[in-house]
């Protein structure tokens, strides 16, 4: 077993979770903190104005890379069972079969994305004063996406082996580069909005090359070679499976949001800055827990790979305990100095009182949505993947609608709007927790079965 590379069905597991998840963790802060540096950079550099054209944008972004993220999670899986089975074609084929599909799937993207991009925005009742410059910046954000998509797909498969360290290096080489980039596009030759969706390009393009190298490099499991890539279709077929329900649930997961997000632009472009604020500074704690989630399937995969499902409570274990661990320590230290961390974005007081009445809602109940994910990742890892996504479309977007259709209306102020996220994340939470615990009986009653049935021949 390469330096890099983990087994995740023996030894100590909450110890291995623990490891596993950290490089994860830092790797989600670290491209958070670059893609949070386009806001601070154009708040102390630029205007209100392009800092809040570039924060109505963020529903709309998550909702793409969401949905190839969660498109990520098919590749992952089965890289994660193949290589716990120590099925080396098998894992060659899903290396290569995964590649190509995320450069044909980010060049579609790319040009979808750059055309409709006006037209999304004014279905999202974006502000018109604020529409060209949300427009410029989406145009070129989706123009080279490409990149953070192959980067993606591509970490992906890392991953699935117990590799978080050299994605977390490449993203460290990747936010110098967009800082730099950044401020010298915005303060220098004072592109605005522009400038920072061109500082993301560039730093992104860098992250995706690396990874690409690192595949290429790579002499045992993981091995691309670029002379025989081939698409086969079973694996894709598989991925897809895997993973279209997982995107689907990012997709409409987010347009819930972008649904409050809409509510959000009907009170002004201060409030949507605030809002910004808060939403970028939420993404910090959310990082931190949804590196457990992504933990939690490759853990739970190999496991069901082994032949070990036995060890999926214990991994449930530690994983909810690391999410609501993850939350307390980098949400509370948000929670504790908000003044300081909303002033690094932008220093109107107004902006500030909209931000913080997000952040005390959102924060102290965020590790609820850990939970959750948790949850979801034992239910994808064990191989129930759409039972996942149709629980998550009932309790999340479901609920959430009903929300804003009745108790919001009923009481139209941010707070009550801001309300609908910790009770959806509840009311899901609990429910995926029944039906991973039963799956997981049904699951090792039937390995028992299975082993008896062997035994008596």
């Amino acid at each position: 077993m390469a330096s890099f590379e983990m087994d995740m069905t023996s030894g100590k597991i909450g110890l291995k979770l623990l490891k596993y998840s950290i490089p994860l963790m830092l790797s989600g802060i670290l491209q958070l903190l670059y893609n949070a540096f386009d806001i601070i950079v154009l708040g102390q550099f630029s205007s209100v104005d392009a800092m809040a054209a570039v924060s109505s944008t963020s529903s709309l972004v998550s909702l793409f890379v969401n949905f190839f993220l969660g498109l990520t999670l098919g590749s992952t899986i089965l890289m994660s069972r193949y290589y716990a089975a120590k099925d080396i074609n098998s894992c060659h084929k899903t290396v290569s079969t995964t590649m190509i599909t995320s450069v044909i799937v980010g060049a579609i993207v790319s040009v979808v994305g750059a055309l409709l991009a006006r037209y999304m925005l004014i279905l999202m009742d974006a502000d018109m004063a604020l529409i060209d410059m949300s427009t410029s910046y989406l145009q070129i954000y989706f123009g080279g996406i490409i990149f953070n998509i192959i980067y993606n797909f591509g970490s992906s498969l890392l991953r699935a082996v117990g590799d978080t360290k050299r994605p977390l290096i490449y993203l460290t080489i990747a936010g110098i580069l967009n800082v730099c980039f950044n401020l010298l596009f915005v303060c220098v030759f004072k592109l605005d909005v522009a400038g920072v969706a061109l500082g993301t390009i560039v730093s992104e393009a860098v992250s995706a090359i690396l990874v690409v190298i690192t595949l290429v490099r790579n002499k045992g499991s993981l091995k691309l070679d670029l002379k025989e890539l081939k698409l086969d279709k079973q694996i894709l077929k598989d991925i897809f499976i895997i993973g279209i329900p997982a995107s689907l649930q990012s997709v409409i997961f987010n347009i819930s949001n972008v649904m409050i997000q809409a509510n959000i632009n009907s009170y002004g472009k201060i409030a949507i800055a605030g809002s910004g604020v808060s939403s970028s500074l939420e993404g910090f704690p959310y990082a931190a827990m949804n590196a457990v989630y992504q933990a939690q399937v490759s853990f739970v995969s190999q496991n069901v790979g082994a032949n070990k499902v036995k060890n999926v409570p214990k991994i449930t274990f530690f994983a909810h305990f690391y999410a609501f661990m993850g939350n307390l320590v980098v949400g509370g230290i948000i929670l504790l100095f908000p003044r300081f961390f909303v002033g690094l974005y932008n220093n109107d007081p107004d902006v500030f009182v909209y931000a913080n009445e997000r952040l005390l809602v959102m924060i102290l109940t965020y590790f609820l949505c850990g939970f959750m994910d948790v949850c979801s990742g034992g239910l994808r890892g064990l191989g129930y993947s759409s039972l996942s996504t149709i629980m998550t479309i009932v309790g999340i977007v479901g609920f959430r609608i009903g929300y804003i259709y009745t108790i919001y209306n009923m009481n139209q102020s941010l707070f009550n709007l801001y309300l609908s996220y910790p009770i959806s994340w509840l009311v899901t939470w609990l429910c995926e927790l029944l039906v991973l615990f039963l799956l997981y009986k049904k699951i090792l009653n039937r390995q028992k079965n299975k082993i008896s049935e062997i035994k008596n021949i």
